[in-house]
């Protein structure tokens, strides 16, 4: 049995001096930003492969279809920022917190998340197909119709959220944490919800289940 003390992830660790606006011009395949304020910038549909971001703070930025692929961030918040309908297979997420983000549509399959939190987001029909993740909290967003099939989720935390018609099958979800959430019709099996019975007593509703 999991304790009911569930340890939130560490916040990403952002220089507490200003940082430096991001001049767009950087942003190209392979490179490294560090230590950047991105702010307000419109980068509707760009392409980047291998990019990496370190210790950086998106603000309001319009991030609507990107293709970022193999991108890797540690140390970045995202805030006010729109993902809709952007693509970013197999990234890399360390200390990674999206706070007031859009993520409509949004897909990520076989991410790696590792310490990943989502505040009053809004990423309902996103994908996280095959989603390794550990110490990844979800706090009072939409997640409705969204697929984490056969994804990696021990000990995940989706407090507060809808989750409605929300798929979790095939996935691993031992020791999660889904009370105070909305689970009208969510996909849940058996083999899903394995040592976390007591997590998912409280929720708003029952999830439908499949054996």
């Amino acid at each position: 049995m999991v304790s009911d003390a569930v340890k939130p992830p560490t916040a990403p660790k952002i220089p507490k001096k200003p940082l430096p606006p991001l001049d767009v011009q950087l942003l190209e395949d392979e490179t490294v930003i560090r230590g950047r304020l991105i702010s307000g910038l419109d980068l509707t549909g760009r392409e980047l492969r291998a990019a990496s971001s370190e210790n950086c703070v998106f603000q309001r930025v319009n991030l609507i279809g990107t293709s970022w692929q193999q991108l890797r961030l540690l140390d970045v918040s995202f805030e006010e920022c729109d993902l809709s309908s952007a693509r970013w297979p197999e990234a890399s997420l360390e200390r990674v917190s999206f706070t007031d983000c859009r993520l409509l549509g949004f897909q990520s399959p076989q991410a790696r998340c590792r310490h990943v939190r989502f505040t009053r987001v809004q990423a309902g029909l996103a994908l996280w197909y095959k989603l390794d993740g550990k110490n990844v909290w979800w706090q009072d967003s939409d997640l409705s119709e969204a697929s984490f099939l056969e994804a990696k989720l021990p000990g995940a935390v989706f407090r507060m959220c809808k989750l409605h018609r929300t798929d979790f099958l095939g996935a691993a979800l031992t020791g999660g944490d889904l009370r105070g959430s909305d689970l009208t019709k969510t996909r849940l099996g058996l083999r899903e919800v394995a040592g976390s019975p007591s997590r998912l007593r409280n929720s708003s509703t029952s999830p439908t289940c499949w054996t």
